[in-house]
């Protein structure tokens, strides 16, 4: 199967073509679709608009926002910093809970049960 090039063929996207041709392959159907249906259009008229403008304003864009993502930078930090405390807590506590069980399994394993081990284990 992977000796022959050609098995896999017809799944595979036409890439080998130039890029507009591969474009124009992908766009095909919304082009089919656009002659119908006006609102396409207009919705892309309207994104290409927007982005535009968000272009020539991008130095206010990054003034305005700027502090709202360093404030969201020292949130996001600290939420970092507790979770990761939560998660040290919860390893040791883990960590001793495992070592419990173990001695108790050692202990029942060298028959020393005159004590129940349920107790000890949950």
């Amino acid at each position: 199967m992977t000796d022959n090039p050609h098995t896999l063929e017809r799944y595979r996207l036409p890439l080998a073509r130039g890029r507009l041709q591969h474009a124009r392959a992908l766009m095909a159907p919304a082009l089919r679709y656009a002659p119908r249906s006006p609102l396409l259009l207009a919705g892309a008229l309207l994104l290409g608009v927007a982005g535009i403008l968000a272009w020539r304003n991008r130095v206010r864009i990054t003034e305005a926002a700027s502090p709202i993502l360093k404030d969201a930078k020292v949130r996001g930090q600290a939420l970092v910093t507790d979770a990761l405390v939560k998660g040290h807590a919860l390893m040791d506590e883990a960590r001793a809970s495992s070592l419990a069980l173990g001695a108790t399994a050692a202990r029942l394993r060298r028959g020393d049960a005159g004590r129940s081990a349920v107790s000890n284990v949950y």
